[in-house]
């Protein structure tokens, strides 16, 4: 009986080592080989962070994740070691969100008619400004994705966002026909986004404390420059307004500027299908609320 117990336990240590082993060559094949360079430009950007992995996404980038002031974090860099872009994940904890983002949000008919935020991501990417990505969610409706800059200002709508990773944000930087537009047009601006947008480009900058979407075409050339005005609106304009539409509620302004001199106010109002194109000098045509 004995030298059969001391088979029995042998044969446990034998296959224990075994999984031990097959374990530890699992590890061994997971494990992404960080270049020095990267692993250098992280742990200078981001002393002190715990429990770090690295994954090899698509495109060749070196994606960090880790824990750091509670949240989980996601850095993307080159092989060369250049930092692309920063995913912070907040959960649902919109209050952790800089006042104006979370005012922002409090004022979209998602907040008003009950939409439930399901995650909250702040996306970082050298020579742009911090953007929110709050998705958001209701029963019998698409997910959306709502992108707000630090104003506070909602510049993009996704439906069927489903969250996820965003690496499709990760900056190239602009065309220099588009950068020389904004250094001379708009000094001092900082860019928000920049993305492929009906058959041409979309811009979005703060400049002078305002959020701004630039519209180009193709070829680069610039097309019109909205203005978010928010309920700021000119007390002419909103006069005319109020006359024209008397006991409506003006949601939303943009002053619009094409290439082609037109200027003019766009008003949203509250409950009304149609949106308001409106002159300096106050005339009212009606146009749809795209």
């Amino acid at each position: 009986m004995k030298t059969l117990d001391f088979l029995k336990w042998t044969m446990v240590c034998a296959l224990g080592v075994f999984v031990t082993a097959s374990c530890s060559d699992d590890d061994d094949d997971d494990r992404v080989d960080v270049p020095s360079q990267v692993q250098a430009a992280f742990d200078q950007k981001y002393a002190g962070a715990g429990r770090v992995e690295w994954d090899m996404e698509h495109g060749g980038y070196l994606v960090a994740e880790f824990k750091l002031d509670g949240k989980e974090h996601d850095a993307w860099f080159t092989s060369a070691g250049e930092w692309v872009m920063t995913e912070v994940d907040h959960g649902r904890n919109i209050q952790d969100l800089p006042q104006a983002v979370q005012s922002g949000y409090d004022a979209t008919v998602y907040a008003l008619q009950d939409w439930r935020i399901d995650d909250i991501d702040e996306i970082q990417r050298p020579a742009y400004e911090t953007i929110y990505i709050i998705e958001v969610e209701k029963g019998g409706q698409s997910d959306c994705d709502l992108y707000f800059d630090l104003n506070g200002t909602l510049f993009r709508e996704v439906q069927g966002g489903g969250g996820g990773s965003h690496d499709g944000m990760i900056g190239t930087g602009l065309p220099a026909e588009i950068q020389q537009f904004v250094d001379t047009k708009y000094p001092g601006a900082t860019v928000v986004d920049f993305d492929s947008e009906r058959g041409g480009y979309e811009l979005d900058i703060r400049h002078d404390g305002l959020s701004k979407d630039i519209l180009f075409d193709s070829s680069y050339n610039w097309i019109q420059t909205s203005t978010d005005l928010s309920r700021n609106v000119p007390a002419d304009i909103r006069s005319a307004v109020e006359a024209a539409y008397p006991g409506r509620r003006i949601d939303d302004c943009d002053y619009v500027e094409t290439a082609q001199g037109e200027t003019y106010y766009l008003v949203d109002l509250d409950n009304y299908d149609m949106d308001l194109k409106v002159t300096p000098d106050g005339q009212i045509t009606e146009t749809p609320d795209y």
